[in-house]
């Protein structure tokens, strides 16, 4: 196809319909080529720009060389013009051979540029074919509408999820959560330490507690103890650790006060170290575990003595009560 020279002023870039700066995150500058690496090469063209029914170009690929032109108050550059009745698949294609790296980093940038695909009425046959097997997900009756969801979650938790390499299952997992908790979960990002099982954790427990009090989550922000410790001192993590502690408080409320008082009993024994007392603390196996450590036989009498004395006894009697 011939190359011809361009007015820069006439192409659209950030306008493009084949942009994808709402569809994909890329990565970091150090990590992509550098718009000053063309004063190395001086390589700028050809561009390749689409030229739709109106007559108005689309850049398709070279967006930094396109960049590197402006910067330099270049006003023409040398472009491949595709005519109108291209096929978008054809050009889907080219985008994905350019981009492929970027796209394939993350399953959100998938995710991403499935729906970009879809928004350019792509032919979904096509689409299941062409992306969805390469991109190894396994396509169903709903896929296209968890995509848009997923599409549609808010912009920095999914650069979050691009971060951490979510899954498509645990993407899926954040649509289902209220969009005021989403939102405070963003806020939280500046002054908690999340991971992405942290994070989905966090979300998973309070949208129960929340739901089970018919609660929002400015009614939980508003709680003492939850102002009391955004309000502390506390470090990214033990701030995050806090939270989850009290979360789980709030959400299992007797599950939390039986676990209290059975470490009261046996703080209250002060055994020896080396003899442990353990239990299940979701509370479903009704059992104790009893476990002695030493490496000093002068020291096993003692520990048997303080096994069969009747506080003890006593103790793990009242703790199997509890249980």
């Amino acid at each position: 196809m011939a190359v011809q020279n361009i007015k820069l002023k006439d192409v659209l870039v950030d306008d493009s319909r084949f942009s994808l700066k709402d569809y994909l995150f890329e990565f970091a500058p150090e990590q992509t080529c550098h718009i000053t690496s063309f004063d190395a090469f001086g390589i700028l063209d050809p561009v390749i720009v689409y030229k739709d029914d109106k007559k108005r170009l689309h850049l398709v690929d070279g967006l930094k060389r396109v960049q590197f032109a402006i910067l330099n108050k270049e006003a023409m550059i040398r472009a491949t013009v595709l005519p109108a009745a291209t096929p978008v698949t054809n050009l889907i294609t080219l985008i994905l051979c350019n981009k492929r790296y970027e796209i394939e980093f993350s399953t959100i940038n998938k995710v991403q540029f499935i729906y970009f695909a879809s928004s350019l009425n792509a032919p979904e046959p096509w689409i299941l074919n062409s992306l969805c097997i390469p991109f190894e997900f396994k396509p169903h009756r709903d896929f296209f509408r968890e995509c848009d969801r997923i599409f549609n979650l808010p912009k920095e938790l999914k650069l979050f999820c691009h971060d951490k390499k979510y899954s498509h299952k645990q993407l899926l997992n954040l649509t289902y959560h209220p969009k005021d908790l989403l939102s405070q979960l963003i806020k939280w990002r500046s002054v908690m330490q999340f991971t992405a099982s942290t994070l989905d954790e966090i979300a998973s427990n309070l949208k129960s507690y929340l739901k089970r009090e018919n609660k929002k989550i400015s009614d939980f922000m508003a709680e003492p103890d939850i102002q009391e410790l955004f309000d502390s001192s506390l470090g990214p993590r033990e701030k995050t650790e806090k939270l989850r502690h009290l979360i789980h408080l709030k959400q299992f409320p007797v599950l939390s006060d039986k676990n209290v008082k059975i470490q009261k009993a046996v703080d209250a024994l002060k055994l020896p170290k080396g003899l442990q007392v353990s239990w299940d603390k979701t509370l479903e196996n009704k059992n104790i575990n009893l476990s002695v450590n030493i490496s000093d036989p002068l020291k096993w009498r003692g520990m048997l003595d303080t096994l069969s004395s009747d506080e003890v006894k006593k103790a793990i009697e009242s703790i199997l009560d509890e249980l």
